[in-house]
């Protein structure tokens, strides 16, 4: 083959590449534009918020959960029905506790807190479906950041010298460096709401959260994430939530940065029935913009 043809051949295959290309950003413009067009179109309207709530309102049952799927329409789910959320509801550990759940959906999605539940009522109005659901409920027989004063609360330093914590009013205060207080908070962890027990770090010593005489259930529900987007983005630190029963230790979870909420569930089936003491160890390596909320339920 002659080079002037082999150079006319190469031009072509790029041309028709540079007109492919050019087509499919054509086409890709084409689609957003249409999606665009469409979406305030599909997107559910007042009008429909206010005939599903109506419909909520008339079968609810105190202790129903109601949430939306997918969560971003959380804001519009509470401007509609939020005084049916208390804030323990919308900062919950998790959502075994609920027999009964209002799902309020669009474009087919599922809120996760619906899971190996069945369906006993459907409607949709508009863009929206709302579904209830029910499954055998959690029974809760001790919630720690309900019973918070109970608690015993202490720093351990590195060398073994307790520090006790005092109550104060409505929380606990540790007046050894850096001086903070223990509290139940509704803090922002994940992006999301979260009925805490919002718990002071420090460096070189073990905060300990000690309850006597807890009636335990079949499992032990620990949740634990980090507060506030920013400190989350500003600190290092990696925040370890040490959980024992009796002085033996059922597991840990782990908090940073992008963990998020994080909840584990520890068999104590051996001790139902049974009061036992439960402990909580927090310790971080590094204190700094670390702000740990944790919750936890004895369940049967």
């Amino acid at each position: 083959m002659r080079l002037s043809s082999f150079l006319d051949v190469n031009s072509l295959r790029r041309q028709r590449l540079a007109y492919a290309c050019a087509a499919g950003i054509v086409v890709l413009a084409l689609v957003e534009t249409g999606n665009a067009l469409l979406a305030p179109l599909r997107a559910p309207t007042d009008r429909d918020w206010r005939a599903l709530a109506a419909t909520v309102r008339a079968g609810y049952r105190p202790g129903d959960l109601i949430v939306a799927a997918p969560a971003w329409a959380d804001p519009l789910l509470r401007l509609h029905l939020g005084d049916l959320i208390p804030i323990p509801v919308a900062g919950r550990l998790d959502a075994a506790r609920f027999g009964r759940v209002w799902e309020i959906s669009q474009r087919g999605a599922r809120a996760p807190e619906t899971q190996g539940s069945r369906v006993v009522q459907s409607s949709r109005q508009g863009a929206l479906t709302l579904r209830r659901y029910e499954r055998p409920a959690a029974q809760v027989s001790f919630d720690f950041v309900a019973e918070w004063s109970r608690a015993a609360v202490s720093r351990v330093a590195a060398g073994g010298q307790v520090n006790p914590c005092y109550r104060v009013s409505d929380r606990f205060e540790c007046p050894d460096p850096p001086s903070q207080s223990l509290k139940p908070e509704l803090l922002e962890i994940d992006t999301s709401p979260h009925f805490a027990l919002s718990t002071p770090l420090a460096g070189r010593a073990t905060t300990v959260v000690e309850f006597d005489h807890v009636p335990l259930g079949r499992e032990l529900a620990a949740g634990a994430g980090l507060h506030n987007v920013w400190l989350r983005k500003a600190g290092k630190g990696t925040v370890s939530l040490r959980v024992l029963v009796q002085g033996h230790e059922l597991g840990r979870i782990e908090a940073g940065s992008m963990t998020g909420w994080t909840v584990r569930k520890f068999d104590t089936s051996a001790l139902a029935g049974q009061s036992q003491s439960v402990r909580f160890e927090i310790t971080v390596d590094d204190p700094n913009s670390r702000t740990l909320g944790f919750a936890a339920e004895a369940r049967s």
